[in-house]
């Protein structure tokens, strides 16, 4: 048992703005940790890996490398960043245009390594934790919490797939390797205590999650306190290299204040005492103290001011096996100290399980339960401190029942997903509850057929990838604390219905990983109840440009195709068949890639970028000039990809006039430059959106082909060039390029089908396509790409 003196002063005024360094390393479109070896994105247990991406929304996009992409879409291309953790998990941070963390998707390395289960925490300042179940029952003891932050390696935005670690050893013990982990130097001696450099990869992080296990599964079969054997013979801690602590002038604000004794315990479901954490909160002001605390042998103690504060503590319990049997999230709402205080946190009192009845038969395959707490101020959920207990599977999320709070407010909500049981007619649900300021008694997300919105489902891969894809969900409901979203995997090709809730606005961002080597993107997509929706995902030709956005697309609120003051910035990403839908490398691609983006004025080489798909230059205000922007992705070393192997784009265009009110970008976007007397404008950049006749599969089974195609401008929030479509064209080639051949194009005013015949010939290959289009201003758009689509060996 060990008091613990703690009073740390948080400041929500904390700069949510990258360095300049830090924004350069955020913007370079580098591949990332799973890029060289295997992947894995989670919190930090033993140090982290983090890689900034591209990413528009929700999860984990990798980045390709380049050059520094200045300006403030460096800064907002960083938002969404994937965090690998020693244990082999991964965790995929998105952060809003303020800086905190929105969402975050979880996906475990391995069952059997580890666990499904996680447990997260978010103190006063926006910082994230995120712990595998696994290993919490060593986090402050051998492992220091600090490992688990991933909101400072997020903005460290590194780029090597190596997670940085220090391990001190204890007094007279030899230094030896720990499991999992790679020593690299050394300092101090045997008697005073030696203390090593190091690090863990991602493929390495399941020697430590199984290590976890097997002394978790050790203790219970003794009956002791999972943690109480040592993690590591000789080892006194291990902690993540470069993090900071509190500093001793920290430590002096408590001067200032006469303390009191909180003493607090925690009980399992067994009621045996638990070595885990706590977070304790200071109501009257959460900015004076929010902290995650350890407790050892369900006992801590700190020193405190007198005051309101509140507590949770998500509580593990384990089989014999080190198996995660259930996750108990045990709060209190409202505690009062004014002198030696105890409270309890007693897992035993948890009896509301999270659950859904839903029309349909349904199992779990992702279970969560969330728990922000704003103090007397009542300041924004978004940096409120929050707890979370999280299965990735069937393991149960059991919570206690709570009153309102009476002094700031609770904001709690629940998430359940299951997917159906008839194999011959797919579904899923992905459900949200009611954002509410209890914790009620019944803990059962209800739902009929009319509450729900349907969604169908249409998930398309490359015949080369691999059929094990993921998908993810997330309900983005105003008011919600920061929390996970639904990463469940999902074989493709697949059609799948998809039951959504509105309990909480409805307004979902989904995300398709198609195989290891892309990921697409949804916008913010407002679901309503009793309606039917089609969503395609990954439907090829898979090109290269802009499109409707509804939400920024990287994953905040900046805009990817405007101009203020000057500033002129354009970021291209792969697309699919869907307008809001935004493509890049996933964080598990492993493949050779490459990407070039060249920006020219009336002819002249304004900005090049190797390795990119942006451009992005300042002083440019010339009205009568006219730009054009080169793009170039390049697939074709990508052995899981055989489809849509290079994708070539330009794009012609003018400046916006001063008095083109259609384009100024409305709230809550922005742009680098905007000010209050200067707006964004979004550019009058062509899109091109393919709708081929194909499998799903992206393969022909037909002579006669055809494919519909849609032309408009990148529009932002509804902002965009109003310019009519006056001409387009498709051309198609079955010799590598070499010819092109005119098809038959019907149509008008952007909406188009064209219609031309795969020959014999064909048969077995993959033809290219080439899309030509402009506007009456004098915009253009030329779209190649190769390897379009398939031509099945039989056709008819």
């Amino acid at each position: 048992m060990r008091s613990t003196l703690l009073y740390r002063r948080l400041s929500h005024k904390l700069s949510r703005r990258l360095s300049a360094t830090a924004r350069a390393a955020a913007a370079r479109r580098s591949r990332g940790p799973l890029a060289t070896g295997a992947l894995a994105t989670g919190a930090l247990a033993l140090g982290v890996v983090v890689t900034a991406t591209a990413a528009l929304g929700a999860p984990a996009l990798a980045a390709q490398e380049a050059p520094a992409l200045p300006g403030k879409a460096a800064a907002e291309a960083s938002a969404t960043r994937t965090v690998t953790l020693v244990t082999g998990d991964q965790v995929t941070v998105t952060t809003t245009a303020a800086g905190q963390p929105r969402i975050l998707a979880v996906r475990p390395a391995s069952h059997a390594a580890g666990s499904g289960a996680f447990l997260s925490f978010q103190d006063a300042s926006g910082d994230r934790y995120v712990i595998p179940a696994v290993a919490q029952p060593y986090v402050g003891r051998q492992l220091d919490l600090s490992l688990f932050d991933v909101t400072a390696p997020a903005k460290a935005a590194s780029t090597t797939d190596r997670v940085p670690v220090t391990v001190s050893f204890a007094k007279g013990a030899k230094p030896s390797t720990p499991a999992g982990l790679t020593l690299t130097s050394t300092s101090g001696s045997t008697a005073h205590g030696v203390s090593a450099r190091g690090y863990a990869t991602a493929s390495s992080g399941r020697k430590l999650a199984r290590l976890l296990k097997q002394r978790i599964a050790t203790d219970v079969r003794v009956g002791h306190r999972p943690g109480s054997t040592p993690l590591f013979a000789g080892v006194a801690s291990v902690g993540r290299s470069g993090a900071t602590t509190n500093t001793p002038a920290e430590s002096r604000a408590t001067a200032k204040y006469r303390l009191n004794i909180l003493q607090i315990t925690a009980e399992d479901r067994s009621g045996a005492g638990v070595n885990g954490q706590v977070l304790v909160t200071d109501t009257d002001n959460a900015t004076m103290m929010t902290a995650v605390l350890p407790m050892d042998d369900g006992i801590e103690k700190v020193a405190v001011p007198s005051g309101h504060y509140s507590l949770a503590a998500p509580v593990v319990d384990f089989d014999a096996s080190g198996n995660v049997t259930a996750q108990s999230l045990v709060t209190l709402t409202d505690l009062d100290v004014t002198g030696a205080t105890t409270a309890d946190l007693d897992a035993r009192t948890a009896t509301a399980q999270v659950a859904a009845v839903t029309p349909r038969p349904a199992t779990a395959d992702y279970v969560a339960a969330t728990w922000g707490r704003t103090d007397a101020a009542d300041g924004s959920i978004d940096a409120a401190p929050t707890a979370s207990a999280v299965s990735t599977d069937a393991t149960p999320v059991y919570v206690n029942p709570q009153p309102a709070a009476t002094t700031g407010k609770v904001a709690y909500f629940t998430q359940w997903s299951g997917h159906g049981t008839d194999t011959t007619d797919p579904y899923r649900y992905d459900l949200t509850g009611h954002l509410s300021d209890q914790v009620a008694a019944d803990q059962r997300i209800t739902v009929t057929g009319r509450q729900l919105a349907t969604v169908r489902e249409r998930y398309v891969r490359d015949p080369a990838a691999s059929p094990d894809g993921i998908i993810t969900s997330g309900e983005l409901g105003s008011g919600l604390p920061a929390a996970f979203s639904a990463a469940v995997t999902q074989t493709m090709p697949a059609r799948v219905t998809d039951y959504l809730s509105s309990n909480n606005g409805g307004i979902w961002v989904q995300q398709s990983f198609p195989g290891t080597s892309l990921a697409f993107n949804s916008g913010n997509r407002t679901f309503a109840p009793g309606r039917t929706y089609t969503q395609d995902w990954a439907r090829g030709p898979i090109g290269l440009g802009l499109g409707q956005y509804t939400s920024g697309p990287f994953g905040g609120s900046d805009c990817a195709a405007c101009l203020a003051d000057g500033k002129l910035l354009v970021f291209l990403t792969a697309t699919d068949s869907e307008p809001d839908h935004n493509g890049d490398i996933s964080v598990y691609d492993e493949q050779p890639h490459a990407f070039h983006a060249q920006l020219y004025r009336d002819g002249t080489l304004l900005d090049d970028r190797p390795g990119n798909t942006a451009v992005y230059v300042d002083g440019q205000t010339a009205s009568d000039a006219r730009y054009r922007m080169v793009a170039d992705q390049d697939f074709s070393g990508d052995t899981t990809l055989s489809q849509s192997t290079t994708a070539h784009t330009e794009l012609t265009f003018g400046l916006p006039t001063a008095s083109d009110t259609d384009s100024l970008l409305p709230a809550p976007f922005t742009c680098e430059g905007q000010s209050p007397t200067t707006p964004c404008q979004v550019l009058p950049l062509l899109t091109a959106r393919f709708h081929l006749a194909a499998d799903d599969e992206n393969t022909s089974h037909r002579t006669a082909q055809s494919m519909g195609l849609t032309i408009g401008h990148v529009t932002v929030g509804g902002a965009g060039s109003r310019a009519a479509i006056t001409s387009a064209a498709v051309q198609v080639s079955f010799d590598g390029g070499q010819t092109w051949q005119n098809t038959v194009l019907h149509g008008s005013k952007g909406h188009y089908r064209a219609r031309w015949t795969n020959p014999d010939s064909a048969r077995g290959t993959s033809p290219a396509i080439r899309v030509t289009a402009a506007d009456a201003d004098g915009n253009a758009l030329t779209e190649t790409v190769t390897h379009a689509y398939t031509v099945a060996a039989t056709t008819s």
